[in-house]
Formats: C-alpha cells, structure tokens, sequence
C-alpha cells in the first residue's frame, strides 16, 4: 500500500513521473482550446487505482473526458479555459461504481396471473428516474444491472444517454431464466429452441448477459451459458444447488452474490448435515446454514477458488444482501429512515416487511446462528480477494445510497484498507464491467468523478459529504439533484 503526498515544492521532474500528472507545463497546456473546456482545481486528486493522494491537483475537461491532468506548482501557470471550478481543497475521487444495480425493478408485491397470485417485480419509468437520480446523488455514475424486463433498462439506458434522465450509465442483462414465476423479472422456457427465441429477443433489447438463476437444473445451466455464447453474449448466476465449480468448469463468465451454497462444496459429515437441513426446500435457512459447514481449506473449496483466479471469472458477492436477511429485524437501526430518502416513497413502504419474509419463522436461537456466519462470509470474501479473483461492489438493490456505503464498510471489515476497497468500487468496478477508459483519474478516461467535504482516505463516512457529481463531463450540484425527487414521489403502484 503506498500513499504519495506531492506538494508544490516537489521537482517536475517527480511529477511528470506520476501518471496523474500528465501536463503540468505551460506550452502543452496554451494547446488546449478554450470552447467547452472545465478547469477543477485546488483539489485533493485520490485515485485509488494507483493508491496516489496528490494535493493542489487539477483537471481539464473537455468534451466529456479529461484531457490534461496535474498539480499545480509555484512556477506553473493553470489552463486556461471556458469555466473554472475551485475544489477549495476538497477531495475529488472517480465516480463510484454499482456492479449490481436494479434499477428499473419495482417492489415486491403480488399479482394475479390466470387466477393464481405470482410474484411482482414490475417496474414503472417515474419510479426508475426517482431512483436513477437518487443513485447519482450519491455519487454512483455507472451501473450494471444484473436482471430486469430487457425493455425498461433499453428505456433508461437511451432516455439517460440521450441526456433527458439524469442516472448511472446502465448496462443490463434481461430477464432472469428461472422456474419461479416472477412478473416483470422472468422467463423459462420449455424447450432449447425456446431458450434460443428468448436469448436473441434479449440481444436485440441489448442486453450484455445472461442471467441464470437458482432454480435451473445443471441441465439448464449448461444450456443457458452454450446458447448465450453462441449469441455472443456472456453469462451470469445467481446460484445455489448447481455448484459454482460447475458453471466454472462451463465457462460462466460472471456469478454473484455470497452464496454458493451447493452441497457439492461440503465434505463428508458437515455434507450430511446441510443436505439433511435442505429437506424443506422452502425454508430460507441455507443461506446462513451453508457458512456453517463450510471448510475453505478443504478439496472442494480450494479447487473451486482456484478455477475462479485461473479462468479470472469475476464476481460480486454483495455482503450487503447476506446482512440483510441475517438482521432482518434490526433494519432499522442499519438503516434509519432518513438514510432511505433514496427509495421512492412506493419502496419504502414495504422493503423492510420484503427482506423479513424470509427469517419470519427463524428463532431467536436461529437468528443469532445466522449472525455469527457473517464473519465467515467474510472470511470467503478475503479468499477470494487474497487468490486474485476479480471482485467488485455491488448493492442488489434498486438505489444505491446507504447500501452501497455499508457493502464498503463490510469489504473493509472483510480485511481491506481504505485504499483497496476504494480500488474496487472505481477502477474495479469499470474491470467488472469490461470499461477500459473509466474508474480512474487519468488523462483520456471518461471525466467520471465526485467532490467530497472530506476524505474517504480516513472513513468511508466521507462518501456521505458527496456535493458535487460530475459524470462525462457534466457537473450536478447533489442539492439540485436531490430537489428533483419532489416530482417524482406521487407515484402509486
């Protein structure tokens, strides 16, 4: 870990040295045109990418990206351009990144189909703005969303591009391939030639993936990711009986959340037990009763982790889901309602009476049980960060806000410093998601950064001082952002 404090004293020579100094003297910088050009100065540049800390830094913005970067020395003089905007010694970071974002998803609720209550998830443009806006508020400026109808996210990714809704930059997968029947968010179909229809559909929608689900069969799984590359698509997962060292073996490029709760990574007795717990397939205690059993040291798991750095198959494991369900019942002393301000009044309604549903019947014995696991989920973060599996940060939620902030602070408490769970919420994230010129402050990237009152260096806390959101070159006041929500909160679904 290294942390680099260049002050104005400092020889060019050093400076030109460090990637984030890219023009510090005058003759390069009289080639800049002035027209619709950005000058962010006196500001504390961090770029996590390459742990660099540079104070007096700046950066000229010029049709969305940045095109000069450095800091600014006694003996230099600053570009010169159309619009000048003093940092006042602030901190400035890149746009946060959101791996696992549904953001046109709509709350949980129940519906009639042919008679028979299903599972709703059916989203609706204003309440997708009212959490767009939400999310870039809080300082996220790209995202991925892992599952949603393919039409709602093609909406919002042409309505935010077109600049007419202010959000992330959003790249999808469509809906899940799943048995459970879920409006608004699944499909399964009969037979291959279905899955083949329903794959290209989601391809010309523009989905990137995929999105296999738990209910598959291994059957299924292997037909899902073969009829997906020969669209030339990629795939993700979200898994539990079929292993994750099958879809490994198969080539998955992409699995998510921490639960990998196969029993074909258990051995011998502990094996026994889980399959003997799982007999209810409709009880939700696997998700905390896997960690129990569980030996990252044994055959099984080491093999798996090793397949997962070889083949660099990257993941999200959204701690902050496993939380969740783990402290159902605490979820307002996680998360108080003033921190909710993110959700639309419509979520929040109900969202803490959705993530209870599942432990509803769990004792009190049972629910210290699942608490005690979150360290080892913890602990299966650390292995794969420690084996060089490609990890990144993702909240599974509709905003990001409070729960991206607290999917931080449980990386940090996995292990990380500072300064490598910064790393994968920018620069990892952008990896993630396959954006080689996002994630960093660096000379020709995309001018994706947020202005802090404090340094997230120090506590990750400072990500709540965020003021200012600039996402490809265009500043928002977070204030004004925030002022936006009113019109869009009379929503009823």
């Amino acid at each position: 870990m290294k942390t680099i404090f260049l002050r104005k004293s400092v020889a060019l020579c050093l400076i030109a040295a460090c990637s984030l100094s890219q023009a510090a003297v005058q003759p390069q910088v009289e080639q800049v045109e002035q027209a619709e050009t950005a000058l962010y100065h006196n500001a504390t540049l961090i770029n996590p990418a390459t742990e660099q800390q540079i104070q007096d830094g700046w950066l000229l913005v010029k049709a969305g990206r940045i095109v000069q970067m450095g800091q600014h020395q006694a003996d230099t003089i600053l570009p010169v351009a159309s619009k000048n905007v003093d940092i006042q010694d602030q901190y400035l970071i890149p746009g946060l990144i959101d791996v696992h974002l549904h953001l046109t998803a709509g709350p949980h609720r129940a519906e009639m189909q042919d008679g028979k209550p299903v599972i709703s998830m059916k989203g609706h443009s204003e309440l997708t703005r009212y959490h767009a806006i939400s999310t870039l508020a809080t300082g996220v400026t790209t995202a991925f969303s892992p599952a949603g109808d393919p039409e709602a996210n093609a909406e919002y990714a042409t309505e935010q591009q077109a600049g007419n809704w202010p959000g992330p930059k959003l790249s999808y997968a469509g809906f899940i391939f799943e048995p459970t029947p879920i409006l608004g968010g699944a499909v399964h179909p009969k037979d291959r030639a279905a899955w083949q229809a329903e794959i290209n559909r989601q391809k010309d929608l523009g989905v990137d993936y995929i999105k296999l689900y738990q209910g598959l069969s291994k059957e299924e799984v292997a037909m899902g990711i073969n009829l997906a590359k020969a669209a030339g698509l990629k795939t993700i997962a979200h898994l539990d009986s079929v292993s994750w060292q099958y879809a490994a073996d198969l080539g998955i490029d992409r699995l998510t959340h921490a639960l990998p709760t196969s029993a074909g990574l258990l051995t011998g007795e502990n094996k026994a037990a889980y399959l003997a717990e799982r007999k209810n397939l409709h009880s939700a205690r696997f998700v905390y009763s896997w960690f129990k059993y569980v030996d990252y040291d044994s055959k099984p798991m080491q093999q798996l982790i090793q397949t997962l750095a070889r083949q660099q198959t990257r993941i999200d494991l959204t701690l902050v889901v496993n939380e969740l369900v783990y402290f159902a019942r605490a979820l307002d002393t996680l998360y108080p309602e003033q921190d909710m301000w993110v959700y639309h009044p419509e979520m929040r309604k109900s969202w803490r009476a959705t993530l209870a549903a599942p432990s509803y019947d769990w004792s009190a014995e049972e629910l210290t049980t699942a608490q005690q696991q979150l360290p080892k989920v913890q602990q299966l973060f650390k292995r794969l960060y420690d084996a060089g599996v490609p990890l990144a940060i993702g909240t599974d939620s509709v905003a990001s806000g409070p729960f991206y902030l607290r999917e931080l602070q449980l990386t940090q408490a996995a292990g990380l410093s500072n300064w490598q769970v910064l790393k994968l919420a920018t620069s990892g994230g952008a990896q993630h998601l396959g954006l080689e010129d996002h994630g960093q402050l660096k000379t020709g990237y995309v001018a994706d950064f947020i202005v802090l009152n404090a340094n997230p260096l120090q506590d990750l806390n400072a990500l709540t001082t965020v003021h200012t959101v600039v996402q490809q070159g265009k500043a928002w006041s977070v204030d004004k952002l925030k002022a936006q929500l009113a019109a869009l909160s009379d929503l009823k679904l």
